[in-house]
């Protein structure tokens, strides 16, 4: 039975979301909750499930994190709309109708209050091993390392926030493994493995920050 321990951020992902996704996975993995040290969380992952190995657990626990944060978000999001319609449901009238129009203006505006709760300031943290990085049209920075099979990508979080990120690793889950870091000045760094070998590293950060622009947009 193959065992691995997995550190988990819990700046990115909540002990709740963790804890759901480790029930998400409770029938291939046996995850334990071990201590928790400066905002961090050790897991410890057993494979349930014949040939899993311990990397692919860290795998099926990446994507089982960024599905459940992003399903939360999204249950979250629709909250107001869901209270909207018990409403109406109750009492459709013209003042109710007027209600909806103007939770649809909120929600126009919405995001673009949430963004100027955005640091104003953004520090990207690069260690010497990551100095080659690129910046790209939309602000953020892409190192692709070849020898390693993976590509970084460092989000200016003045223009995408966590939940972008999180929704657009979600739409990469069958192209390519993504983990997400929250490193010091509010740096955030995807990483993209794809699942299969040969595949060309660069236009997966091309792939990613479409997707963060299409989620972007659809948030407007």
């Amino acid at each position: 039975m193959a065992n691995v321990e997995v550190i988990v951020d819990l700046e990115v992902f909540p002990l709740p979301i963790v804890e759901s996704a480790l029930y998400v996975l409770s029938e291939r993995i046996d995850g334990r909750i071990g201590e928790k040290v400066d905002g961090k969380i050790i897991l410890t992952l057993a494979s349930l499930e014949e040939g899993l190995d311990s990397a692919g657990m860290e795998r099926a626990l990446n994507q089982a994190l960024i599905a459940v944060s992003v399903n939360e978000h999204a249950f979250k999001m629709a909250a107001p709309i869901r209270n909207l319609l018990a409403q109406t449901a109750l009492s459709i009238t013209t003042e109710s109708q007027k209600t909806i129009e103007e939770f649809a203006a909120t929600l126009e505006g919405g995001r673009g209050e949430e963004h100027s709760g955005a640091p104003a300031t953004h520090v990207h943290i690069l260690s010497e091993e990551n100095d080659h990085s690129i910046p790209t049209a939309t602000g953020n920075r892409v190192l692709v390392e070849e020898d390693n099979g993976r590509v970084l990508v460092f989000i200016d979080t003045r223009r995408y926030l966590l939940p972008d990120v999180l929704w657009a690793a979600n739409e990469m889950r069958d192209v390519c493994a993504c983990s997400i870091s929250n490193m010091p000045g509010n740096q955030l760094v995807v990483q993209l493995k794809p699942h299969e070998e040969g595949v060309a590293l660069g236009p997966l950060s091309e792939e990613f920050e479409r997707w963060l622009d299409v989620t972007v947009e659809h948030s407007r």
